[in-house]
């Protein structure tokens, strides 16, 4: 990511510039914050429970936090597919923090409530440091895999996200300069894969997450994608014959709030062989964490 911090604020306000309270808000929140060491979104596309999306109006992915200016009447419902390509986040398990602006809300009061979101945060940060759990922004190894292989783990909880395939790679074994395939298998011996596929229509696929994050849908949409599933099934077949169960560990490709790419784990996922079709395949989440897999050239290294 050729950017720097600043130029990633300055980026972040300029997106909401025309939406008065909005901005007034954010703003406020981020100034009376003052602190580097959190990391925000403007604009973060989520979603919810029951498979509907929209945009939260600021985002706080260490504590799974999100902010919404709710204005009179103002409605974020995304219509369906709009956005389909940009970077979206399950709000499972996440706080939402309404803040009412306009109508009979008077400019003392929206701050109180400002102030009160501000004093949440530095709260969630204080019990994190004490836990030992705080991780700070670190803005150049936001997306660096160290952090994971440091960890020894990769999970959903993690907002755990890539900029290049070649780094997702390196949590699993990879040590080659660069990848641009969709998938790669893992030389472990396992045969378990890493895909990177866009959940989207694209090509030949139209592929589909469902609403709850639990299968994945890699529909054909050409003939040659037809004959694509077929092949697939017969390998599929053939390993499962020899006992073989391949896992596909899954970094969707979406694009972040700002247009940059981006490469976000959404779980473990097993092709379903109790449903077969020549239009589609079906792919199950088995695993919402992944353990790191390193080399044994990388372990050799290490000892």
């Amino acid at each position: 990511m050729a950017i720097t911090k600043d130029e990633y604020t300055i980026r972040s306000l300029k997106k909401i510039r025309h939406k008065g309270w909005e901005i007034f808000v954010v703003s406020r929140i981020l100034c009376l914050l003052d602190d580097e060491e959190i990391e925000f979104v403007t604009q973060q596309l989520v979603r919810r429970l029951d498979g509907t999306r929209y945009l939260t109006d600021l985002f706080f992915p260490q504590f799974a936090l999100h902010v919404e200016v709710q204005e009179p009447a103002h409605d974020k419902t995304l219509q369906k597919d709009k956005l389909r390509e940009q970077d979206i986040v399950d709000v499972t398990g996440h706080v939402v923090q309404e803040i009412k602006v306009g109508g009979a809300h008077k400019m003392g009061e929206i701050k109180k409530d400002v102030d009160k979101v501000v004093n949440e945060l530095r709260r969630l940060k204080e019990s994190q440091v004490s836990a030992g759990t705080f991780e700070p922004w670190d803005f150049e190894t936001r997306y660096s895999p160290e952090r994971f292989i440091d960890k020894g783990s990769i999970a959903i909880a993690d907002n755990a996200a890539f900029r290049r395939q070649v780094d997702a790679l390196k949590c699993f074994g990879f040590t080659g300069k660069g990848y641009q395939k969709g998938a790669w298998t893992i030389p472990d011996g396992n045969r378990d894969n890493v895909w990177f596929p866009r959940l989207y229509e694209h090509g030949n696929w139209r592929n589909e997450l469902t609403r709850e994050g639990q299968v994945i849908y890699e529909r054909a949409l050409t003939e040659e994608g037809r004959n694509s599933i077929q092949q697939q099934i017969s390998a599929e077949k053939a390993l499962v014959d020899k006992g073989v169960s391949r896992s596909h560990i899954v970094f969707a490709k979406a694009k972040d709030p700002l247009g940059f790419l981006l490469l976000r784990y959404v779980g473990t996922f097993k092709m379903n062989l109790a449903e077969l079709s020549n239009e589609y395949i079906r792919f199950d989440r088995v695993r919402t964490e992944e353990k790191i897999r390193m080399s044994a050239e990388k372990k050799h290294k290490d000892l």
